[in-house]
């Protein structure tokens, strides 16, 4: 008996944010790269704090319709709205005109019912600007060996784990120095992500090798998109 209420009180242990944890019981947990332009409240009694977020640098508005080879069509509005309780508007509207990291995650039961979005915050982050200390990473289950390849150049801004299909890594690539040239890729390694998220989070540019990997009956083509390695490029 003692086991099991030591277990449920971990349970109940409170989030503590950090760009390499996942929360329980969501879809998805993600973290988002751009300007926060707005911060607001919704609903009739005005308990739900809204934001905005201009994706990426100097992206142009509008909804980005990205493939999402296992959910579906992956939905990127511009700019990229969440919601949040009370407490965090103070926290918020301090960033306002800022570039940021925020974290967020799409529950499967979300506790905001006035939320007009998906996306429930979870942390805000100022970007660190720091270099990240590993300079490259490569996958280490995919094999490229006589493939072609492509390769973009460009910022992380948006990185995405999803628990519908197992362990579902992705990342969003604003290709170029500005602007709403949006790329997505799947990532098959946990470690690729994790230093994935390290280039969002202090807005390195990068250079992404990606592969076309054949997989029948999932989409129309038949094609998925990896990410199989990471250069950091912050010098350029």
């Amino acid at each position: 008996m003692k086991s099991v209420f030591v277990a449920f009180m971990l349970l109940c242990l409170p989030y503590s944010s950090d760009l390499s944890a996942t929360p329980l019981f969501v879809h998805n947990h993600g973290y988002v790269l751009g300007e926060l332009t707005g911060v607001g409240f919704a609903g009739l009694n005005q308990r739900t704090v809204t934001g905005e977020v201009s994706i990426g640098n100097s992206s142009f508005g509008g909804t980005g319709l990205i493939r999402d080879q296992l959910n579906g069509d992956y939905i990127l509005n511009n700019p990229w709205s969440f919601c949040s309780d009370q407490a965090a508007y103070e926290a918020l509207v301090n960033y306002i005109g800022e570039y940021v990291v925020i974290e967020y995650k799409t529950p499967k039961a979300s506790s905001l019912l006035s939320c007009p979005a998906a996306n429930e915050f979870v942390a805000i982050y100022p970007v660190s600007r720091d270099t990240p200390s590993t300079r490259v990473r490569e996958s280490t289950k995919i094999n490229v060996v006589d493939k072609p390849y492509g390769v973009s150049v460009g910022r992380i801004v948006n990185a995405q784990n999803s628990d519908k299909y197992d362990k579902n890594w992705s990342v969003v690539v604003q290709v170029g120095n500005s602007g709403s040239d949006l790329r997505y890729l799947q990532i098959v390694d946990e470690d690729l992500y994790e230093f994935a998220l390290d280039c969002l989070g202090s807005a390195t540019r990068v250079k992404i090798y990606h592969i076309e990997q054949f997989n029948s009956g999932k989409i129309p083509d038949g094609t998925y998109s990896y990410a199989w390695r990471i250069e950091a490029k912050p010098g350029l």
